[in-house]
């Protein structure tokens, strides 16, 4: 059948039949020399540990699979190692052609840290302002980064990071996050960090509640990115440090105002209640109208009465003024020798304007 199909067997397909995962224990960039791995297996049946070996002095290793994996039964196989006291994990197992390459788990030296904390870099913050009834529901993440090359620990009950929360937090819960549950708590308004850091990223998700939305957030460290979401409808607020940028739609019906920053170096966000611009009532608006149009009528005669003032007559007020000012243009234009037809055309124009005037009089 396999000559049918076309050609050679791959080489995984030997090891997928044997169930055997291959692999090698590193700390930091050299081999681990001693040590002991065992196997984990996770399915819809639970979660078990199914073997474990020793080390080889170049670090590498071998463990049977009590079945092929399987992703109808949801089968996880994952191998885990101690170092310094700290248990290091290799990525999960999941489909049989995983077993084809060298399975490897990461392990590295470590780092005490100082009393009150280390200072890992964080990278960037991602704030969800939402309202849920009377109070306000805040979902907070972090990234934190530990740019070194050493695990960060701390011996019990230590810290390893910790930053703090806005004041009047409450209800506090940990979401979806890299980092263990049982060695992440909250302890006087802060977000307190037991577990181990290995180098490289972590993502930390949070979330409390607010009795009011107009709270501050402190930022005692830089941050990378700062991004504050509020979700509508909300009333309006100025958010200091950072600027505004759109509202965005997240999901269909669901629209956030979108704030944001880089390199955000304030000691705190601040939350602050803005009035919201003058509407005057209806009855207001016709009166303002009204006083509007009236203006401009009375605009409008001045301006006509400044026209007569300019052209180099008197300002003419009464329809008496005006019948005389018609008779003046008449003999003035009468007197005169010769009109060109721009003249004649303005004498005309001028004598228009000012019979309407007469009429409008009376």
């Amino acid at each position: 059948m396999l000559a049918t199909i076309g050609g050679t067997v791959p080489a995984f397909a030997q090891v997928r039949a044997e169930g055997v995962l291959i692999g090698q224990a590193m700390v930091g960039d050299t081999v681990m020399t001693r040590g002991s791995v065992v196997l984990h297996h996770l399915s819809m049946d639970g979660e078990e540990e199914v073997d474990s070996t020793a080390i080889a002095r170049d670090g590498s290793f071998r463990l049977h699979l009590p079945n092929i994996p399987d992703p109808a039964r949801q089968d996880v196989f994952f191998a885990s190692i101690r170092h310094d006291g700290v248990l290091y994990f290799g990525n999960p197992v999941t489909v049989a052609v995983q077993l084809d390459t060298t399975y490897v788990i990461q392990a590295f030296d470590t780092l005490m840290a100082p009393e009150g904390g280390f200072p890992l870099v964080l990278q960037q913050r991602n704030i969800f302002l939402e309202p849920e009834g009377e109070l306000w529901r805040v979902t907070d993440l972090f990234q934190i980064l530990n740019p070194g090359t050493r695990t960060v620990v701390t011996r019990e009950p230590g810290i390893v990071w910790r930053h703090p929360l806005p004041e009047g937090a409450s209800g506090f819960t940990l979401g979806q996050s890299e980092v263990s549950p049982d060695a992440t708590t909250f302890a006087e308004g802060d977000l307190v960090l037991r577990a181990p850091v290995s180098p490289g990223e972590r993502l930390i998700v949070v979330r409390y509640t607010l009795d009011t939305p107009y709270v501050t957030f402190p930022t005692p460290i830089e941050t990378g990115q700062f991004e504050l979401l509020i979700r509508e409808p909300a009333p309006l607020m100025d958010v200091g440090e950072l600027t505004f940028v759109e509202n965005t739609e997240l999901e269909p019906g669901t629209t956030y105002r979108r704030f944001n920053t880089s390199g955000l170096q304030a000691p705190s966000v601040a939350l602050v209640a803005v009035d919201p611009p003058f509407e005057p009532p209806i009855e207001w608006a016709a009166l303002l109208l009204a006083l509007f149009l009236g203006a401009v009528g009375v605009f409008a005669v001045r301006r006509g009465a400044d026209a007569d003032a300019t052209a180099g007559g008197p300002r003419l007020e009464g329809r008496r003024d005006l019948l005389i000012a018609v008779a003046q243009l008449d003999a003035a234009f009468d007197n005169s020798a010769e009109s060109s037809k721009a003249e004649l055309a303005q004498y005309r124009r001028r004598r228009a304007e000012l019979l309407e005037r007469v009429r409008e009089a009376g």
